[in-house]
């Protein structure tokens, strides 16, 4: 009868501690989505304006423009890398802060972002890219449209976006001990507790290819915006693989997803 009870006792606690761990990083990573989201939400707006003010003051005033450029800069810091009107060929017409004008001029129009702008003509994030200033950041946009409606280019800031997911992400991996990651639906990593891993693909970089779970669940995180998980993998700085518990949602803004992902191991 003891023995029952003790048994029973134990599953009572085991069963107790794994419903908290999961509702644990459940609720971490709705406090990163939410966090993540409201700070590009804060960028988006910025750059709307910006755009909105460009299209109205007309493409002929250039000192009024960089005005609204610059501002719309410091407005995107300490994240924003610089603020950028391309008109409606894909060409970097005017760039603030300062440093940055030697590449006005730029054709950009191959890129797959200004490809999509000019033929959606719609807000957009686009995925991590290195810009022509040969820096990796990730590119929001938003159209420009005259007081008669013509589409006359865009205003883009480039952000640096690991510091900005970093911002959010630490205090709360730091408050719920968890740990985390966040990835764009190509399996490319924006951010790992681990800053070893962030910047590798989780489908194709050779440190995962021996832990089919990991990648099993990082495809299924694709397919569903939330939900949980296990999976096995290495400790950070070890050789030792153990048994990890996952929760992830997903960051929709403009055109592009994030996928937030939160672990512990499972003791």
């Amino acid at each position: 009868m003891r023995r029952f009870m003790f048994v029973t006792a134990f599953l009572f606690f085991f069963m107790t501690g794994q419903v908290f761990a999961a509702d644990n990083l459940t609720n971490a990573a709705s406090k990163i989505e939410s966090g993540i989201l409201s700070v590009l939400n804060g960028i988006g707006s910025t750059i709307s304006h910006a755009a909105k003010e460009t299209g109205k003051t007309g493409l002929h005033r250039e000192t009024e423009i960089r005005k609204l450029l610059q501002k719309n800069y410091i407005a995107g810091k300490p994240y924003a890398i610089n603020s950028t009107f391309i008109d409606s060929k894909g060409m970097m017409k005017f760039i603030e802060p300062e440093q940055y004008r030697s590449y006005e001029g730029s054709d950009i129009s191959g890129q797959k972002a200004i490809i999509k702008m000019l033929k959606t003509k719609k807000p957009r994030m686009g995925n991590v890219f290195v810009s022509v200033e040969g820096i990796k950041c990730i590119d929001i946009e938003y159209p420009v449209f005259s007081k008669g409606k013509q589409f006359l280019g865009s205003v883009s800031m480039i952000v640096k976006h690991i510091e900005m997911i970093r911002t959010v992400v630490e205090p709360i991996e730091k408050d719920l001990g968890v740990k985390s990651w966040v990835m764009q639906k190509d399996g490319l990593i924006l951010y790992e507790t681990d800053p070893t891993q962030t910047g590798l693909n989780l489908f194709t970089d050779p440190l995962y290819k021996d832990y089919p779970e990991l990648i099993a669940l990082g495809k299924r995180t694709i397919k569903e915006k939330e939900g949980v998980g296990f999976y096995t993998f290495l400790i950070h700085g070890t050789k030792n693989v153990v048994k990890k518990r996952a929760a992830w949602k997903t960051v929709h803004f403009l055109s592009n997803d994030w996928i937030i992902v939160t672990y512990s191991e499972v003791k």
